[in-house]
């Protein structure tokens, strides 16, 4: 009786947590502020006319339908959704239901002494510790305690831990060894 107790004691932890995380996930997803090069999708419920997939540009504007100019950069996916309810309620649609999905972010970059560097996909979590894997491991010269990071708005991380977040548009430096 008690293995079971504990069987099922385990298996609850696990879901539990495996919610939390996703949880987590999608929180980091919906506090995300939209770059260049971030794919979105905006959809607006019986209106496919109105309904669109679109790759930020460095201007962040897009001219959308009915509203005119819409500023996307700097803001959240639940941010644009509220500006462009709230602009197509005003005169165009009654009570509009907006979604603005994420369907792809900006690359991160890897440079240096890694296998293979060069531009891969984020995602919410990412560390430097999985970017590194993912660009196939340190190479023989890495200086594994001197990882730099420059952040999308350029500042620069010096002598990061592995553990540090990676976030969109940054780009993680992993220095050469002298020995």
């Amino acid at each position: 009786m008690k293995k079971i107790i504990s069987i099922i004691l385990v298996l609850t932890l696990s879901l539990f947590m495996s919610t939390l995380a996703s949880a987590a996930s999608r929180t980091e997803a919906n506090d995300y502020l939209l770059g260049a090069g971030d794919h979105i999708q905006i959809l607006v419920f019986n209106e496919p006319d109105l309904s669109m997939k679109l790759i930020i540009d460095s201007s962040g504007n897009i001219m959308y339908p009915l509203i005119g100019q819409l500023q996307l950069i700097g803001k959240t996916p639940n941010q644009i959704a509220i500006d462009i309810r709230n602009r197509l309620k005003d005169g165009y649609l009654n009570n509009p239901m907006v979604t603005v999905i994420m369907l792809e972010f900006r690359p991160v970059y890897v440079f240096g002494e890694v296998k293979t560097p060069g531009s891969y996909e984020y995602q919410p979590g990412l560390t430097v510790e999985k970017v590194i894997a993912v660009a196939g491991g340190f190479t023989d010269r890495a200086d594994r305690n001197d990882i730099d990071i420059r952040r999308s708005n350029d500042q620069l991380l010096k002598d990061v831990k592995v553990t540090q977040a990676i976030y969109p548009g940054d780009i993680v430096i992993i220095d050469q060894s002298f020995f």
